[in-house]
């Protein structure tokens, strides 16, 4: 636009020829000089995210090393602590050897023994049959096989179970020989139990609560031999089925006739037990008719204890 010398704007020339009708100020000419660039795609830039990123990146990265410095610590201390434990077993077995060797050589005592089923023998007997050494108890050096070994040739021993119990106990359970009758022989008197075995010789009967065999002269019997004659063997196998108390009621059993043997009782009454055979039915047969005597008062010659007819023979 131009200024006349009136001071009024008026077009410039230059622009004339834009003026239409439609636009006779030049409005849309003015307009359409303005420079509006292309639509892109935003790309926002945020200040400081490459520093953020970066700062991420380590921290990742230092974590990790952590994580595995840790997991590399843990296995160090689990490698230790199984060579610590490695080294105080081999320790504890080292030192349980050395002891066992301490034990097992030198006159330690250590340990306990229990011993059941001894009556007539002393606790020392039975050590010493056992073969424990002047009383000295170690169980560590005592073999239980060994010990029942040796204590079956005790001739007063009749049997012997003998373990170990935990943590350091020996067990004996024992069964001692009972003399159940006396024999006489040619020097003096033997005494036997139920298998016929010699447990003792004495040249006089001392103070034992067990009948006598008569009838028959044994020749000379020394300790462990075992008499084989039928007659006796049939009338201690009659005394061993006898209940203790109604035992220890028989003074005496006759053999001199070996069809015809008798058993008297501490009153002197005969029991008439024929060979003696069936001796478990002919000890029941004794008890049933000598209670019948007792419990009757009765006054008898004899009895006799065959189990398929027996006889109370009054006077």
């Amino acid at each position: 636009m131009t200024m006349d010398k009136k001071g009024i704007y008026s077009p410039a020339s230059d622009t004339t020829s834009y003026q239409s009708e439609n636009d006779p100020y030049g409005i849309k000419k003015r307009t359409h000089d303005v420079f509006v660039p292309p639509q892109v795609e935003d790309t926002s830039y945020v200040p400081h995210q490459d520093v953020t990123e970066a700062q991420g990146k380590t921290q990742k990265r230092i974590a990790r090393r952590r994580a595995r410095s840790q997991r590399k610590k843990l296995a160090r201390q689990r490698q230790l602590r199984r060579r610590n434990r490695r080294l105080a077993a081999v320790t504890g077995i080292i030192f349980v050897f050395f002891v066992w060797l301490i034990l097992r050589f030198l006159p330690i005592p250590f340990g306990t023994v229990i011993i059941d089923g001894n009556e007539r023998m002393s606790f020392d007997d039975v050590y010493q049959s056992c073969g424990i050494q002047n009383g000295i108890i170690n169980v560590i050096q005592l073999s239980p096989d060994r010990m029942r070994e040796r204590m079956e040739k005790d001739l007063r021993v009749a049997s012997a179970d003998i373990s170990r119990e935990f943590p350091a106990t020996i067990h004996i359970r024992m069964q001692e020989r009972q003399t159940v009758a006396v024999i006489t022989t040619m020097y003096g008197f033997a005494y036997v139990d139920d298998t016929g075995k010699v447990i003792e010789t004495a040249p006089q009967i001392k103070g034992v609560s067990a009948p006598l065999i008569t009838g028959k002269k044994v020749d000379t019997l020394l300790l462990g031999d075992t008499i084989h004659d039928q007659s006796i063997r049939d009338s201690l196998s009659y005394l061993k089925s006898l209940e203790p108390e109604l035992r220890k009621d028989i003074t005496e059993i006759n053999v001199g006739n070996p069809d015809n043997i008798i058993a008297y009782t501490s009153e002197s009454l005969p029991v008439h037990l024929g060979s003696a055979d069936d001796p478990a039915g002919r000890a029941e047969m004794t008890k049933e008719l000598l209670q019948e005597v007792k419990r009757n008062h009765l006054s008898v010659q004899y009895i006799d204890t065959d189990p398929r007819a027996p006889l109370v023979k009054s006077s």
